[in-house]
């Protein structure tokens, strides 16, 4: 191909000739670039489902026709989130436009993006994204596509490390945009925008403008109208630099994850649905803060709650603090740090009205027994004349008290519970059987009450077994 054009410059060919050569060697250039990128990072073949991710803007509708080019066949989703209008609306029929004249398979959705953000407290970007990946999972798992394609570049990777430089980060964020990530694959991430609109403009290939990314209130538009802009002035590959860059701390981070990883395996226990963080063992660690955010990134927890709980371990702070992630609860205990997923109660109580249904409710096994056996935790004996009905199942509340057994007088439930060393969510989630007189006949997994003692001696007896245990 090369000497041909050269053999057509000699000759003295037209310059639509020329131009047209022009056109081809740039868009196999880009092509095989695009191929090799693909193949290297093994991100997908030619045997897999995809779904690219289209708003009609000059990088997703580049995207989209160098797949095609390459020979793929992928399904195009496109996310109309009502913000602009009559544009919204034109996006929407333009990438449906494209899937049928590309003969691909098209899927479009609306969303109330604004009211969506106001219910859940939100900005509109964060609202957009979260609308976005909840309906591609939804597609993914419908149709059963492999692979969710996005349409990223190098650009994207200088804003993205930027941006994450300015909220402050570890390795991670300085690593960039992977180019895999789950279903998640990103092709065009070594190209650099100016790559993709000379490609899009050599080959006279129609797309959206968004009026909106011309916006500075959005902090990455900042950066890409005044910061970067600037940037380049000092390094004109200032994209390439970064993308290097970013592999390099690609590989760098994996190697510290490594060692965060296996620091953290000496660090932590569970025990049913609690993880705990043995506080000592942590404040040992040479390197605390950093394994510390390793272990806390997972569940939600901001860097100002991390400090939080750092500085409350270094200076032995407040016993029993409770701090909140959007999916997760931290207890500070007096040996551990205790993390529950949120959850609600089913719930808060359970009403029995008599004998029949005490048989066929399913938190207890229920038998009758001659003669009394010395019960484990799980376990309760009662003599079935002692039964009040309704009897009630609930979680413990303030101001609760019982004879524990053994013992002559009576106790606050939470004094016993704090004797037993019971961490904040142990104490949330304990529950008393209580009998039709108001009186807490057992504490479930603990201690039965003294005023309904059974004794060896005594037949004829009911036994409650905690099911599961």
């Amino acid at each position: 191909m090369l000497t041909f054009v050269a053999g057509i410059f000699v000759f003295g060919a037209s310059k639509q000739i020329i131009s047209n050569c022009a056109v081809i060697l740039l868009t196999l250039f880009v092509l095989k670039k695009f191929e090799e990128h693909i193949q290297k990072d093994q991100l997908f073949t030619k045997q897999h489902r995809l779904l690219v991710a289209i708003s009609g803007g000059s990088d997703s509708v580049a995207l989209v026709h160098l797949l095609k080019a390459a020979g793929y066949k992928p399904a195009l989703a496109h996310c109309n989130f009502k913000l602009r209008g009559k544009d919204s609306n034109s996006d929407e029929q333009f990438c449906k436009n494209l899937a049928k004249d590309l003969n691909l398979e098209f899927y479009a959705k609306s969303f109330k993006t604004r009211q969506y953000c106001l219910q859940n407290k939100v900005n509109i970007q964060l609202g957009a994204r979260q609308l976005r990946y909840e309906w591609f999972s939804e597609l993914i798992h419908t149709h059963h596509f492999d692979c969710l394609i996005t349409a990223h570049h190098a650009n994207d990777v200088v804003e993205t490390v930027l941006l994450n430089l300015l909220r402050g980060t570890g390795i991670n964020g300085i690593k960039g945009i992977p180019d895999k990530n789950k279903k998640i694959r990103r092709p065009l991430l070594p190209f650099k925008k100016e790559e993709i609109e000379a490609y899009l403009k050599k080959g006279k290939i129609k797309f959206r403008r968004d009026k909106s990314n011309q916006e500075e209130k959005y902090d990455r538009n900042f950066l890409r109208l005044n910061v970067v802009p600037q940037l380049k002035k000092l390094n004109p590959n200032l994209e390439t630099t970064f993308f290097r860059n970013s592999l390099h701390f690609k590989q760098e981070a994996a190697i510290v994850a490594e060692y965060l990883s296996n620091r953290s395996v000496e660090l932590i226990t569970q025990n049913n649905d609690l993880l705990f963080i043995h506080k000592s063992k942590l404040c040992k660690e040479p390197h605390i803060e950093s394994v510390l955010n390793f272990i806390l990134a997972d569940f939600g927890f901001n860097e100002s709650q991390q400090q939080n709980i750092l500085q409350n371990i270094l200076k032995d702070g407040l016993v029993g603090k409770i701090i909140h992630s959007p999916s997760h609860q931290l207890s500070i205990d007096r040996n551990d740090l205790v993390l529950k997923v949120n959850s609600s109660r089913v719930t808060d109580e359970i009403s029995i009205g008599n004998l029949a249904e005490l048989k066929k409710q399913s938190l207890f096994k229920l038998s009758k027994e001659k003669n009394f056996k010395i019960p484990s935790p799980a376990e309760f004996y009662v003599k079935e004349s002692q039964l009040i009905y309704p009897l009630v199942v609930r979680f413990v509340k303030t101001g609760d008290k019982f004879k524990p057994f053994g013992m002559k007088g009576f106790k606050l439930m939470s004094d016993f519970l704090k004797d037993e060393k019971l961490n904040h969510f142990e104490k949330e989630n304990c529950r008393v059987l209580v009998n039709g007189n108001d009186e807490i006949l057992w504490l479930l997994s603990y201690r039965s009450d003294e005023r309904y003692r059974v004794d060896a001696g005594d037949t004829n007896l009911l036994k409650l077994s905690l099911s599961g245990e």
